[in-house]
């Protein structure tokens, strides 16, 4: 189980690397993005709706990381497994959005090999 100190650590990182993302916060760009691949119905694994998430700019996306990190630990859903913590659960979460985002950057900013994933994994099945 992580301590609070690791956990804090962990999180820090991946904020401070999603806001160091760049070229990626146009809004015509997100709009167009986010249209084509709503229409591969494109369906990552992250919570709080895939319009929201299609939509984050990065400023977004490190205020739902700081956000998830804050979450009172009742709130957290699914609970943990046992020998599990609840700041594992909350860092797999935020782990989970970093990697698609990381993913979503990628086509934001047109990247041939990223939408050639996205075209063998939604179109050619």
């Amino acid at each position: 189980m992580l301590t609070k100190q690791e956990f804090t650590e962990k999180v820090q990182q991946l904020v401070a690397e999603v806001r160091g993302m760049t070229g990626i916060d146009d809004p015509q760009n997100i709009a167009e993005t986010a249209a084509r691949l709503k229409g591969l119905n494109y369906a990552p694994p992250v919570g709080g709706g895939l319009d929201t998430f299609l939509s984050y700019t990065t400023s977004e996306l490190a205020q739902e990381i700081e956000r998830l990190a804050a979450l009172p630990d009742d709130q957290v859903d699914p609970p943990p497994a046992p020998g599990e913590g609840v700041l594992d659960i909350k860092l797999q979460q935020i782990s989970v959005l970093v990697f698609y985002f990381r993913e979503l950057a990628e086509l934001r900013r047109g990247v041939p090999e990223a939408w050639d994933e996205i075209d063998e994994l939604y179109v050619h099945d």
